[in-house]
């Protein structure tokens, strides 16, 4: 059961080092730097369209109809890029949505850029990690002019999350952190599980600037679709692995001046300082004024991730995420056996071929072999394991 609490209130890379803290107080007593680098990255671009963009706007609306009517609407592209055109969009400003395996595309009205982008782009975690920011523009210019002959004029930083994954012997608790925390923003929430903590947030979501520090091998263990992360991590296992998070706007990244991608490279590592040094902290308690406690060794791993990055991307070797294929299908096996034997309960059956068979039967006339065919490229699409843009 989850219970929600809420709150007011040098480098060393590759080894684990142990510290030493007084009985009374929550240790984090041994740590390693596993991963660092750019988590989650959204773009406002500013698009011309071709000179033909008002019958392609009518033909963005019949899709739109049609994903009303139908539910989503897979439609392939010239590229050989498979996308999801969805029903709904982004708020006022962006009418169209599609999902693309790599990248989800939110597209405006306007034939010409204004003084906002007109359109919205939201990249996956997995190719920012494994194919970076560049190649993934490469893949959306072309997209956009097989939709409607768009090209780029300029790129806008609209959101950012930049993190650093850690392993944690132990884990991290909630009263380490309470009794360690020192934050500009007095607002936060404890997620616990079992009284064991899974995610700590600094400041709520709406907020410029947010912490999430949070039990990263968890996650990536329970959704069984990020077990990629373990050839990153370069581990066999998810077991505490901890991640540190922080999630930027718009606004807050206009103080930093970070507005073009070259200014991103330029400046995350400064970012990452300031969140790190200036805008929360782990210290210790070991004075009364807060800006003279002492940061928590492993805070000053935490501090130290961006420094020595120069091109502004992930600072760690990696390998591609195929040689862990197998791994989320075995995951899944294990759900669909659970769901047999309760399927076979409820209708009586003990035999287990007896119950595959009636389970293939049902299934059968459930839906045709097209539709499931299209059913599962929408999921490869949504999951980003389709390998378009490859």
């Amino acid at each position: 059961m989850n219970l929600l609490l809420s709150t007011t209130s040098a480098p060393y890379p590759g080894r684990m080092l142990p510290v030493t803290h007084p009985a009374s107080t929550p240790s984090v007593s041994e740590f390693q730097h596993l991963l660092h680098g750019i988590d989650s990255l959204d773009l406002g671009l500013y698009v011309a369209w071709g000179s033909d963009w008002k019958r392609r706007l009518h033909s963005l609306d019949k899709k739109k109809q049609q994903a009303r009517r139908n539910g989503a609407l897979l439609i392939s592209m010239p590229s050989g890029r498979n996308c999801i055109f969805k029903p709904g969009g982004k708020g006022e400003n962006y009418r169209f949505h599609l999902q693309f395996d790599a990248y989800n595309l939110f597209i405006g009205k306007s034939a010409t850029p204004g003084t906002s982008p007109n359109v919205y782009l939201s990249i996956s975690a997995k190719v920012l990690w494994h194919n970076g920011i560049e190649t993934a523009l490469s893949w959306i210019a072309l997209d956009l002019k097989a939709i409607g002959g768009g090209t780029i004029q300029r790129v806008q930083v609209s959101r950012l999350d930049l993190c650093a994954d850690f392993l944690v012997p132990g884990g991290l608790s909630h009263e380490f952190i309470l009794s360690h925390k020192v934050t500009r923003n007095d607002k936060g929430k404890l997620y616990l599980d079992k009284n064991e903590l899974q995610t700590y947030y600094a400041a709520d979501g709406k907020s410029p600037i947010q912490l999430r520090l949070y039990n990263k091998g968890l996650e990536v263990k329970q959704g069984g679709i990020k077990l990629w992360f373990l050839d990153l991590w370069k581990r066999e296992s998810t077991d505490d692995i901890w991640r540190i998070e922080f999630q930027v706007r718009r606004p807050a990244l206009k103080q930093f001046g970070i507005n073009s991608i070259d200014d991103l490279k330029e400046k995350q590592a400064g970012l990452w300082g300031y969140l790190t040094m200036k805008w929360f902290s782990l210290r210790l308690p070991d004075n009364d004024k807060a800006e003279r406690k002492t940061v928590h060794p492993f805070w000053s791993a935490v501090q130290e991730c961006f420094k020595n990055d120069i091109s502004g991307t992930c600072s760690q070797a990696y390998r591609n995420c195929v040689t862990l294929a197998a791994a989320s299908p075995e995951w899944h096996l294990s759900h669909i056996d659970g769901c047999l034997s309760s399927f076979a309960a409820i209708l009586g059956i003990s035999n287990r071929e007896e119950a595959l068979q009636e389970l293939q039967s049902r299934l059968t006339k459930r839906n045709n072999a097209a539709d499931f065919e299209t059913a599962c490229i929408k999921k490869a699409i949504q999951r980003g394991t389709s390998g378009g843009g490859q």
